[in-house]
């Protein structure tokens, strides 16, 4: 059994298709796995089951557009609307609604299905061009079991956001600027963060191609010259996407930046982070932010710790700006972040063969207690 095992891990070490044919083989047996587990906690199907919280503002685009007025009927008596949303990910779910005639959560679900194993795939490619090496098949079964990986399997915009975040990474290690600049525009395009990450890559790829550091005295335009185009082209391309929504909404509304302004009517408010940080542990329905927090900072510490630069960067900006606006969502906005997927995989598959398999039980029962928790709507999870 042990030599078929074997054969089997150097077949799928040798081959890039079968690797890609393992990936979506094992994601749609958790897919399976889902499906299972909604029919015990009672609902329909899988697509009804996963339909939780956020969702039901992307459903309500695909189906009706966005709104012009804001519903003043919310749960919570305040002021809300479906802008903060950004639309990349309601018009590939419209696409796939009227492609394949089918319900609007499931072409919505359909989505994150087909694109979770296409970023599992990118991910290992985007390690191994900065040659980390791990295994494909532990990779894999990491980020199938990885407990935060929740909103890539249902109807939320992570999968997208992942898909060209991590793109336009292995597209500057390949030099292919204009598919880099293409994707920077697709992810301002998917969600708020997209433009600032994509400023943060551009400024990466400038110290990178130029070669500048903090012992470097001295630089020549001509040297400059070539890196400053092509960071400012994705610059540009990112502030394209991001300048095409807040055109429609300005046309829509009267208000370009209502995706930014709707975020009041969640109490969402920018503050000094660390005084959001105490307060969290002031509020007891809070003190798990609090410690998402204090987590978060841990292991993007060890990132600049192994010299993971990038990832150190950008998961700082986005651990800064959660916790500005009053830590609601950490652990999805940091632990669900591919570039904190990657790296935890790494930490976790570099364990001693003992530990190693038993942070992965450890992660697949996790895996199932958030599952459970997503079905029934439970708020430490949004």
């Amino acid at each position: 059994m042990k030599r078929y095992f074997l054969d089997f891990k150097e077949y799928i070490d040798r081959s890039s298709i079968a690797f890609l044919v393992f990936v979506f083989a094992l994601c749609g047996l958790n897919s399976g796995f889902l499906s299972l587990i909604a029919h015990f906690s009672y609902y329909a199907d899988i697509a009804h089951a996963t339909c939780q919280w956020d969702c039901k503002w992307y459903t309500g685009i695909v189906r009706n557009g966005y709104d012009r007025l804001p519903q003043l009927h919310g749960s919570d008596g305040l002021t809300q609307a479906n802008w903060a949303f950004f639309p990349l990910y309601p018009l590939m779910s419209y696409a796939t609604q009227m492609g394949l005639h089918i319900s609007t959560l499931w072409a919505e679900l359909l989505v994150n299905l087909a694109l979770w194993p296409v970023l599992i795939y990118l991910c290992y490619r985007e390690l191994a061009a900065r040659a980390v090496d791990v295994d494909r098949i532990g990779f894999t079964l990491f980020c199938v079991i990885y407990p935060f990986n929740i909103w890539y399997t249902s109807q939320y915009s992570e999968g997208i956001y992942g898909v060209f975040l991590i793109g336009t990474l292995i597209l500057l290690r390949k030099n292919h600027i204009l598919g880099a600049a293409f994707a920077c525009f697709l992810l301002s395009f998917s969600r708020p963060t997209g433009f600032p990450t994509a400023v943060m890559i551009a400024g990466w790829w400038f110290f990178r191609r130029t070669g500048i550091t903090l012992r470097t005295r001295s630089i020549t335009w001509e040297r400059m010259a070539v890196p400053v185009q092509e960071s400012f082209l994705l610059i540009s391309a990112a502030g394209a996407g991001l300048s095409i929504f807040v055109i429609y909404l300005y046309h829509l509304m009267g208000d370009g930046f209502a995706f930014s302004h709707v975020e009041v009517g969640w109490e969402k408010h920018f503050s000094f982070f660390l005084t959001n940080f105490i307060n969290s542990f002031l509020q007891a329905k809070k003190i798990k932010l609090g410690l998402y927090f204090i987590a978060s900072c841990y292991f993007i510490y060890g990132m600049l710790a192994k010299k993971w630069y990038l990832n150190f960067s950008i998961m700082s900006f986005v651990a800064l700006m959660v916790g500005s606006t009053g830590l609601d969502s950490i652990e999805r906005y940091v632990f669900s972040n591919p570039l904190m997927i990657e790296f935890l995989a790494f930490l976790t598959l570099t364990q001693a063969r003992v530990r190693r398999w038993s942070i992965l039980t450890l992660l697949f029962a996790l895996h199932i207690v958030v599952i459970e928790l997503w079905f029934h709507g439970h708020i430490a999870l949004i």
